[in-house]
């Protein structure tokens, strides 16, 4: 096997001011990689953290805690007994299919609540359960107050007992808001190739730790509302092209969106073009696109077939798993990063990266 792949991937990786990077195949380290020069120390993994937050609600359907997926929050919480929330189960949860009012910003709403479990528990319905797609990290939260009722321990400690422990992770925190709750959304630090480590087991189909056919649902299509999602995995395709077409500016204006974004939208026109090709043109133009109405298809996405899943976390963090080719990836940049607000930090050409390493080879 030629290495140039992995060396070029490394190359990148230091130009994108990357903290830690991992290569596994079949099990296999190829690459280990400290380079920002602070030394080997747990990351913030940002939203990476809700798959690793999958694979415990696994573990704990696997001890039988948990029946599985379809429960409902509220055998866990008997205030959602009465009204649209009793139907709302672990599922449309782990799909972010819940339907709870949450603020696009999290700064702004999660992160000054005293009590992160208790603000999504409080949290209006936009939309039946299970009849609308919409990133939630209210709902990701609310999985640790779950697991907590389930279990009887915190998230992160029955994490620790029988799910990091049994791997050998010992050195890893979990952030905590002011009421005890570790974040389900982010604010799990780990060692990059600790979480490596969890993918790998995610790879192997769960190993002796966490039922197969619970990894097999999380990481394949599991709500027919929104296919690109697992139980809290994205999935993965072979291949991926975008294109902005005069529709996609037209809803957008449709939506109310602000006249400087529509117009900044229209000079970002092409047609099936690759994820570095967009960021540049929408970087180029002044297109912010966490300023779009939500909901609006600014963005027209084609997608190959499926070929493993990820997750993906803010600043650039990934966890990349080709099934196919038995490859598990990890990229992690520091928060401390002098460069980390940098454009090209984000690093957003990985998951190809990944998928292309070993197309020569054939495997």
């Amino acid at each position: 096997m030629s290495t140039d792949p992995l060396h070029a991937l490394l190359d990148e990786a230091k130009r994108t001011n990357t903290s830690a990077l991992v290569v596994l195949k079949g099990g296999e380290v190829l690459l280990d990689e400290v380079l920002d020069g602070e030394g080997d120390r747990p990351l913030e993994t940002m939203s990476v953290t809700k798959a690793v937050l999958s694979l415990i609600v696994g573990r704990a359907v696997m001890l039988g805690h948990l029946p599985g997926a379809d429960v409902k929050v509220s055998e866990f919480f008997p205030e959602w007994r009465q009204g649209r929330k009793r139907d709302l189960t672990l599922r449309h949860l782990l799909t972010h299919t819940s339907g709870l009012h949450n603020h696009p910003h999290t700064g702004q709403d999660i992160y000054p609540s005293q009590d992160f479990v208790q603000l999504a528990l409080c949290a209006e319905l936009d939309h039946d359960p299970g009849t609308h797609f919409a990133y939630n990290n209210k709902a990701a939260n609310l999985i640790c107050g779950v697991l907590e009722r389930a279990t009887g321990q915190k998230a992160d400690d029955f994490a620790r007992a029988d799910l990091f422990g049994p791997l050998g992770i010992d050195d890893w925190s979990w952030q905590r808001d002011p009421a005890g709750n570790p974040h389900g959304m982010s604010g799990l630090r780990l060692h990059a190739r600790d979480l490596a480590r969890l993918g790998q087991l995610a790879l192997n189909g769960g190993e002796w730790l966490i039922e197969a056919e619970w990894i097999e649902e999380s990481t394949h299509p599991a709500t027919p509302v929104f296919p690109e999602i697992g139980l809290l995995w994205w999935m993965l395709p072979a291949w991926t092209r975008y294109s902005v077409t005069a529709e996609n500016v037209r809803a957008l204006e449709a939506a109310g969106a602000d006249p400087r974004q529509v117009a900044a939208l229209g000079r970002c026109l092409c047609d099936q073009v690759s994820r570095d090709e967009v960021l540049a043109l929408i970087r180029g133009a002044g297109f912010v696109p966490q300023d779009a109405p939500a909901g609006v298809a600014w963005l027209t996405t084609t997608r190959g077939p499926q070929a493993g899943f990820r997750h993906d976390g803010h600043r650039g963090q990934n966890l990349v798993i080709d099934r196919r080719r038995g490859v598990v990836a990890v990229r992690l940049i520091a928060w401390d990063h002098p460069h980390v607000e940098a454009p090209e930090s984000a690093f957003s050409a990985f998951p190809d990266r990944v998928l292309g390493l070993f197309e020569k080879e054939g495997a």
